[in-house]
């Protein structure tokens, strides 16, 4: 119960630091496609780039989760089809996986070490 609870505050703060970044950038976006998002269109938009950033520093240390990329290629399908609560969901989802697989293999390298030293 208590991690849904955090999991609902990282997603929100995630959504928030995405719409804050979304709209500062706003203005100096270059790509036609961003330039004719909405703010909140935007602000998903990074939280996808977000999430597709901490899978690939996932799949580099070998610790990316089965789904993550999954729910990533969901989120840009939603978006592009304007579905932006769920492409918002799906891509705080992903981003959550990809947060969570780092805290995995963290745990696991130290119990690894504790077992073996």
């Amino acid at each position: 119960m208590k991690f849904k609870k955090y999991a609902k505050y990282l997603g929100v703060a995630t959504l928030a630091i995405g719409i804050v970044t979304g709209c500062a950038n706003a203005g100096s976006s270059s790509s036609a496609s961003t330039a004719s998002m909405s703010a909140n269109d935007q602000a998903v938009q990074q939280v996808i780039d977000d999430a597709k950033a901490a899978l690939s520093i996932a799949k580099k240390g070998d610790y990316a989760w089965r789904d993550t990329g999954k729910f990533i290629k969901q989120a840009e399908k939603a978006l592009a089809d304007g579905h932006t609560a769920k492409a918002s969901s799906l891509a705080t989802k992903a981003l959550q996986q990809s947060q969570l697989a780092k805290k995995q293999s963290i745990e696991q390298a130290k119990a690894v070490e504790a077992r073996f030293n």
